[in-house]
């Protein structure tokens, strides 16, 4: 999730929706007073500083020890920062401030969530899911199959961490009472034309730049090749219903 005060916007970070690259390319256009609870390990990669008001409250989370992080290297002065800030705002943004939740969002910053433009992309639940299962099951000696993976996700089962019970579903992340609550939905398909878009009504000239933040983990060409051949009737079927809302709202299919 990014706050900006610079461009009054509020990017609302959907999973699996290449939001930690978006929110790297944004991190350029930020001012000293906007929150990025997005992708700070990803950003400082990039060679792109934090904003005063990250470094500070995290600083602050810290009790005054952060720059001592910074002689341990960027990648673990990162995680340093990243854990800060996330314990700061987990007490109004829940368990996982980058991606917390609509309503959530809301209530801790009520004048701007009304007078700021906010947006977010969404993806095929279908692709989307596969995507998901990949990225959970990376560095895993024995990973579940993936129709193992869907059936866990349908009768609440986390096979023992590998499976986001509680974070798997986008939908409450844009929406409000199931109401999508987002001024610009920009779909994952057609995502630089979509964000090209969104930012020039918003204010900002975007050059066109998305680093592969979190890619590379589908390596296989089994694992690149279409997500329809990750699936069989009965596994497209949970899928379905359990995107159903986000599924009928976009018009998706399989």
């Amino acid at each position: 999730m990014i706050l900006s005060h610079a461009h009054r916007f509020i990017f609302l970070h959907n999973r699996k929706t290449a939001g930690s690259s978006i929110s790297v390319a944004l991190a350029r256009y930020l001012g000293p007073e906007d929150l990025q609870l997005s992708a700070i390990v990803e950003t400082l990669r990039e060679n792109i500083p934090l904003t005063a008001r990250v470094k500070r409250e995290a600083n602050r989370q810290m009790n005054g020890t952060l720059p001592l992080f910074r002689l341990l290297g960027p990648k673990l002065y990162g995680r340093a920062v990243t854990r800060a800030i996330d314990h700061a705002y987990r007490p109004v943004l829940g368990r996982k401030p980058p991606h917390s939740p609509a309503e959530k969002n809301a209530k801790a910053f009520p004048n701007e969530w009304q007078a700021y433009t906010k947006f977010c992309v969404v993806r095929n639940p279908w692709d989307k899911t596969v995507s998901d299962y990949f990225w959970r099951i990376k560095g895993e000696s024995d990973p579940p199959s993936f129709e193992a993976y869907i059936h866990a996700l349908a009768e609440g089962d986390t096979l023992g961490g590998i499976v986001p019970l509680e974070f798997h579903d986008n939908w409450p992340l844009y929406t409000i009472d199931d109401q999508i609550v987002a001024d610009h939905v920009i779909r994952y398909e057609t995502l630089k034309q979509g964000l090209n878009e969104t930012l020039c009504a918003i204010g900002i000239e975007w050059d066109g730049w998305l680093p592969h933040a979190k890619g590379g983990t589908r390596k296989t060409s089994a694992r690149k090749g279409d997500y329809r051949a990750q699936y069989n009737d009965e596994t497209a079927g949970i899928v379905a219903k359990l995107y159903a809302r986000e599924i009928a709202a976009h018009g998706y299919s399989f």
